[in-house]
């Protein structure tokens, strides 16, 4: 049965296609579908089709562009183009480039879909017949059998050696070992650069491995996926597992040196232990894929080998605590960031000593950016102000792949919003203030759940009492006393709007120590007791639901 592979960035044109012929029952099966030539080149790369039908007028990479590469690099692929428009000059190229047919798609119908079909199967057999005689495909499906073999789709002895023998593999068939690479920050440097030079970029690092290699003859490299590869040893009679890891060790510093100098890039390696034969390679490949995830705490650009290969450690559990979040939640809203980030080191800290996944360490990263864009829009900051509005936070976390990176990355925003917010808090004045000021205001939103007074927070500026007090209510418009209160209720008022916190609970984490005088300052400020404000937060909360 022939794979295809439809390649149209209309899902409805795509729907039609797939609707309009009963494929299996006519010798072919849809194997993948992509929205454009880049997402198709990628599909190719884990697995080539035989028949490919792509439109010819499509975002990121358009159909003669994808039909010159695959006329280049995959020349056994069949090509059937299709468009919307009667434009001979499509109709020139397509055919030029290597397609074997095109048709217009309000012209097609099932009967024209399953003769051009049926003239690019016969097209392919002929190809077959004569990659055979010739050994053109040779090496591509060798590297297509070894990457099957390592993710274990061949797995049986016999047929392993009867495709080893097949396809000239230039390795023994015992005491194999697997490094399976990982270039570093690759997320990133496919947004940096464009599809193209991506591809450029992986030809010229796999032409380094097999140059930096070749001395070790009994070397197969396989490229997998995105930015992985994976390099299979034959190391002949093996000495002991000491001499085989030293020697690996040597020859992969090598190749990450010769990566890093020549493309600036680094890799990660996860190396198997040395297996009995072929048909053990899928466990080898495990092996080297678990140790790879080391790279998440230990950092990039490191090799990492089994040393304890008896060793394993169950996966923890985690979550974040409610006193944490409430406890981050304040020190953003102050402006506080040395006690947010105090916080983050604490929760990142506990992660790592426990080794938590990558995923169960996202999920927690997850909670702490909620945290912040809570904060930021308690005052008024959207998300966009805090991130680069192409992407999300949420998107972002799944970039980064060590530990250290992801925390870097939540201080720089914790930062940021802990600036922001002091910020408008300082921006609620009418006129910019001094530092003497801003310092005041500063101690006032680091200090209000205590007991403080002026002469505290002009012995923190540096000055005395009553200068602090001539210069705060000039510069503000209000007293310092009165800054004070309003600033409490506000900070009251969120958190009844929490509805978290009961209100007598309320009254003292904000700093007044008695409700009384709480429920008096209340309602001079906003108009209303706290108890009509809390009804009105929960009626308003009410309606937002129904």
């Amino acid at each position: 049965m022939l794979k295809v592979l439809i390649v149209d960035d209309d899902v409805v044109s795509r729907m039609n296609l797939k609707t309009l012929i009963d494929w299996e029952d006519n010798g072919f099966c849809i194997a993948a579908e992509a929205e454009n030539g880049s997402q198709a080149l990628a599909m190719i790369e884990r697995d080539v089709p035989d028949i490919v039908i792509t439109d010819m007028s499509m975002p990121l990479m358009n159909g003669i562009d994808l039909i010159d590469h695959l006329g280049r690099h995959c020349p056994q692929v069949r090509i059937i183009a299709l468009s919307a428009y009667d434009d001979f000059d499509y109709v020139r190229q397509s055919m030029k480039k290597g397609a074997v047919d095109y048709v217009l798609k309000h012209q097609l119908n099932a009967g024209t879909l399953l003769e051009i079909l049926k003239a690019a199967e016969r097209s392919v057999q002929r190809r077959s017949e004569v990659d055979r005689d010739l050994g053109i495909a040779r090496s591509v499906q060798r590297r297509e059998f070894l990457r099957r073999l390592l993710e274990g789709e061949d797995a049986g002895r016999e047929d392993i050696r009867e495709k080893w023998s097949e396809l000239n593999i230039r390795l023994d068939d015992k005491n194999l070992a697997v490094a399976l690479a990982e270039i570093d920050d690759f997320p990133f440097l496919e947004e940096k650069y464009a599809s193209a030079e991506m591809e450029k970029l992986l030809k010229a690092l796999m032409d380094i491995a097999r140059e930096n290699l070749r001395e070790c003859e009994n070397t197969e490299i396989v490229h997998l996926e995105k930015g992985r590869f994976a390099i299979v040893f034959s190391l002949g009679k093996v000495t002991s597992q000491l001499y085989v890891y030293s020697r690996l060790y040597g020859m992969l510093t090598g190749l990450g040196a010769e990566i890093a100098k020549y493309l600036n890039i680094t890799a990660c390696f996860g190396v198997s232990r040395v297996c009995r034969d072929a048909a053990d390679l899928p466990r080898a490949y495990r092996e080297a894929e678990t140790l790879l995830k080391n790279k998440f705490y230990m950092g990039k650009n490191r090799i990492f080998m089994n040393e304890h290969p008896g060793e394993r450690r169950e996966e923890s559990f985690y979550v974040l605590d409610i006193r944490d979040e409430k406890a981050i939640l304040a020190a953003l809203r102050n402006a506080d960031f040395e006690e947010a980030g105090r916080r983050v080191e604490d929760v990142f800290g506990k992660v790592s000593n426990m080794r938590l996944s990558r995923k169960s360490t996202q999920m927690i990263c997850v909670e702490l950016v909620n945290i912040a864009i809570k904060a930021a829009k308690d005052v008024g900051i959207g998300i966009s102000d805090l991130v680069d509005g192409r992407e999300s936070p949420y998107h972002i976390i799944q970039k980064y792949e060590t530990i250290g990176d992801l925390k870097d990355w939540l201080l720089q925003l914790y930062r940021k919003v802990a600036k922001m917010s002091g910020e408008m808090n300082v921006a609620e004045m009418a006129d910019p203030v001094s530092d003497i000021t801003r310092k005041a205001i500063d101690y006032v939103r680091r200090h209000y759940q205590n007991d403080l007074s002026m002469a505290d927070a002009a012995g923190d500026a540096g000055v005395s009492p009553s200068y602090l007090s001539r210069l705060f209510k000039e510069e503000c418009g209000i007293g310092f006393a009165e800054y004070l209160n309003r600033f409490r209720v506000e900070r009251a008022k969120r958190l009844i709007a929490d509805g978290e916190m009961k209100l007598k609970e309320i009254v003292n984490n904000v700093g007044f120590n008695n409700y009384n005088y709480f429920f008096k300052v209340f309602k001079e400020i906003t108009g209303m007791t706290p108890s009509e404000y809390e009804a009105e937060c929960k009626r308003v909360q009410n309606v937002g639901v129904e």
